[in-house]
């Protein structure tokens, strides 16, 4: 089993009922989850107001519907690859959106602690490759036992920058990817000061005739620090492209 599913498995592994509300960098972690959701906002019903993220969104959509230009897909956080290329939609609509989710917080911490929860991980399944050649068998607990300082820096990572982690997908086992964009994209922001990351999320629905409607999220983000502008940019979706 790769680094990725090992580490993913210790992320994922469901934990007691716990407290899941939103709370700043509490000391325990113990029985909680790695929330797969992005912090807390408002819903609006439709597209909602013809502002940058929504106009980014469009094309983007446009595009896959073969009913605009191209170029669009580059609207990609990183970049178009080959098979997000290939993707294609029949038709959209815009079903409702979450209003906008800005965090402002330390470059520095952020990516510290991204380092950290990949330092740890990384240690950590270094164990699990040394008893796998020892020929030894582990059961699911004993690799959630091993696997847990993972998760307990992955909580941490949540509690103190929600919206940074969960750009940088730390609930999916593209976290670990070196070809995530965001790892390129957080480079970008510098090493002093404060970035300021605003997300919007937009839930399309698919409509193709004769199968069941599709409906699926579509975020278009900013990342702004004293040194770098990525512009509105769409965070690619795992859900067709393994890679991200």
């Amino acid at each position: 089993m790769s680094l990725a599913a090992f580490v993913v498995l210790a992320l994922l592994q469901p934990g007691a009922p716990g407290d899941k509300a939103a709370k700043p960098a509490p000391k325990k972690t113990e029985g909680r989850e790695v929330k797969t959701e992005p912090p807390p906002a408002g819903k609006i019903d439709g597209p909602g107001p013809l502002d940058e993220p929504r106009k980014v969104a469009e094309a983007y959509l446009n595009a896959l519907a073969g009913k605009g230009g191209e170029e669009s897909r580059d609207l990609l956080l990183g970049g178009a690859t080959l098979t997000a290329r290939d993707f294609n939609i029949p038709n959209w609509r815009i079903s409702n959106r979450d209003e906008a989710r800005v965090e402002e917080r330390s470059i520095f911490g952020a990516m510290k602690a991204m380092w950290m929860l990949d330092k740890i991980g990384a240690e950590a399944l270094n164990m699990v490759v040394v008893q796998e050649d020892d020929s030894l068998t582990l059961t699911q607990e004993q690799a959630a036992k091993m696997l847990a300082p993972t998760r307990e820096a992955a909580l941490k990572f949540q509690d103190e920058f929600p919206l940074f982690s969960y750009v940088a997908r730390v609930d999916k086992d593209v976290f670990w990817h070196p070809d995530n964009p965001w790892r390129r994209e957080a480079k970008k922001l510098g090493k002093e000061g404060n970035y300021r990351l605003e997300l919007h999320r937009f839930m399309v629905e698919e409509r193709e005739q004769g199968k069941q409607t599709r409906l699926w999220p579509l975020r278009v983000l900013r990342v702004k620090s004293a040194k770098y502008d990525s512009g509105w940019k769409i965070l690619p979706a795992s859900d067709w492209d393994p890679n991200y």
